[in-house]
């Protein structure tokens, strides 16, 4: 067993590295768990192999002219001759109830019409995991680790999705600012992605707690606020956190997509361009990624996503960019856990 050090300075010594190794231990450990009963998730170990980009269908090419193949004229074949058929009594209009006239089981019954097949909804071409789990680092700036953050997604077997999305500060910056945001969003899925029914979103800022939400009425057509405001709720409007993950059920051929998101507070239209596909860098290691960027002014901030291709268009890297285009914090993906069963 080693002696413990005597001298002020050896003491003073221990104590920095205790101190050190505590935060470290502190930094690095998640402190974000979810609700005990959400079945833990196999983690994601192999690549998934690549989908399809969702772009519109290219028209088929068009087949080169060629001349009509001139056809043997068909022997003609006379008609045969009609007997003219006798002609029928005429029934005055005082005797159409008289059993002479014709009675309605003596009608021809009209033709029926064969009902159209009903054409069903196509499969989206990406189609989202029954379950995920998804880990980030929370940074400030690029570099910088500030807290975690976890998102939990669940469809049910009667195609109605949840997600939970938890962020909170870790380490060192946990005991100078608390910060803790929990989000909500809940719905129904189908061929064309999400849509949410409800939204909430529970902050506490260093004691200070905001509680917002937003009840997306689809039969009114109506988007209420917890606030007591209404707006004119347009279709496939989304909630902040479903769009990230309705951005991978859409057509992209439409560039720049079209939204409206609420954050719970208001609605707002976004305009969101589809970049080319980039290598990214994450704790997994690099990625192929499809960068999602929101459409905004100068000297406005921005909002940048990135949907990882070999891990089921599921968003692996999401930053906010300041007026100046200078990164004020990013989430960058550490883990992924799926699961269809």
């Amino acid at each position: 067993m080693t002696a413990l050090p005597n001298s002020p300075t050896g003491r003073i010594a221990l104590a920095i590295a205790l101190s050190l190794l505590i935060h470290a231990a502190i930094l690095f450990t998640p402190v974000i768990e979810l609700a005990p009963t959400d079945p833990p998730l196999p983690p994601l170990m192999a690549k998934l192999e690549a989908l399809p980009a969702i772009v519109a269908k290219p028209p088929k090419p068009k087949q080169p002219h060629k001349a009509p193949t001139p056809s043997k004229p068909k022997p003609v074949t006379p008609a045969p001759p009609v007997t003219p058929a006798p002609a029928e009594p005429v029934v005055e209009a005082s005797a159409v109830n008289e059993p002479a006239a014709k009675t309605a089981s003596e009608v021809a019954p009209a033709p029926e019409i064969a009902a159209p097949e009903k054409i069903a909804d196509p499969a989206p071409a990406h189609p989202l995991p029954k379950h995920a789990e998804l880990t980030f680092a929370v940074m400030q700036g690029t570099d910088f680790k500030v807290g975690e953050a976890r998102q939990r997604f669940d469809i049910s077997p009667d195609h109605h999705y949840t997600l939970k999305v938890g962020v909170n500060t870790t380490g060192i910056i946990s005991l100078v600012k608390k910060f803790d945001l929990n989000q909500t969003s809940s719905g129904t899925i189908d061929s064309h992605g999400l849509q949410p029914n409800a939204f909430r979103e529970s902050k506490n800022n260093s004691g200070n707690t905001e509680t917002h939400t937003a009840n997306f009425d689809w039969q009114s057509k109506s988007l209420n606020f917890s606030t007591g405001n209404s707006v004119a709720l347009p279709e496939y409007s989304q909630d902040i956190i479903s769009f990230v993950y309705q951005l991978s059920q859409v057509p992209w051929s439409g560039n720049p997509l079209s939204m409206y998101i609420s954050n719970g507070r208001k609605l707002e239209h976004y305009e969101i361009s589809v970049g080319e596909e980039e290598l990214i860098t994450t704790r997994m290691g690099k990625l192929r990624a499809i960068p999602f960027r929101k459409v905004h002014g100068p000297n406005e901030e921005g909002l940048n996503i990135w949907l990882a291709v070999e891990y089921r268009l599921l968003p692996v890297k999401i930053s906010q960019t300041n007026g100046d285009g200078s990164v004020a914090a990013e989430m960058v993906i550490s883990e992924i856990r799926v699961s269809d069963d």
